[in-house]
């Protein structure tokens, strides 16, 4: 769901830290209100607030990872399933998940992240989730818990043992090469690999 604190909504994409930032915000009272769907875009909240002078700002995570995390969630509970395409393939293999994304629905992320980010003023990473929300909320000028950005533990974290090899790493951030090069993930992280 999307979270409004003071002078900013803050819009919640899926597998990139939104839970922990949502949590972080309710704990630290500092939510206004709490923006129904659960993952609403900048689209819709265009169309609910209207004109509005708040920064509206989201997380991005690199597609390698963000792939790997949504795969294994979905495998962690088998009868969560939103009814998206990539859900009607999350129960493949791995290495077939994703031969099946780039096959199928080459810049997937990329088309589902555009909804998100088209109205954002401000997008951090789910790879300096802290700093840049810290560098957001000093922005925003606002009184904050720095402190806890900073030693909050870390939640909704899924780990996995499922790996790319380099040869289907490199078919998957070409096919989403407008993530890549629109947020400089120029990189294949060494734990995917």
């Amino acid at each position: 769901m999307a979270v409004q604190i003071s002078g900013a909504i803050f819009l919640h994409i899926p597998k990139t830290g939104g839970s922990w930032i949502r949590d972080y915000f309710r704990d630290s009272n500092m939510v206004v209100c709490e923006l129904e769907p659960e993952h609403i875009n900048g689209e819709v909240i265009r169309e609910i607030r209207n004109c509005t002078e708040d920064l509206i700002f989201t997380f991005v995570r690199h597609p390698l990872t963000w792939y790997r995390s949504y795969w294994q969630m979905r495998q962690n509970d088998p009868t969560d399933r939103a009814g998206k395409w990539i859900d009607t393939i999350v129960d493949l293999p791995f290495w077939e998940f994703i031969e099946t994304v780039i096959r199928e629905s080459p810049g997937y992320l990329s088309n589902f992240y555009e909804d998100f980010v088209s109205r954002c003023r401000a997008i951090g990473k789910q790879e300096n989730l802290r700093k840049d929300l810290d560098q957001i909320l000093r922005l925003l000028r606002i009184p904050y818990n720095r402190e806890s950005i900073f030693t909050r533990p870390a939640s909704n974290v899924i780990s996995s043992t499922e790996k790319y090899s380099y040869e289907l790493a490199l078919k998957l951030m070409q096919s989403e090469i407008e993530i890549i090069k629109r947020f400089n993930y120029l990189y294949i992280p060494q734990e995917v690999i």
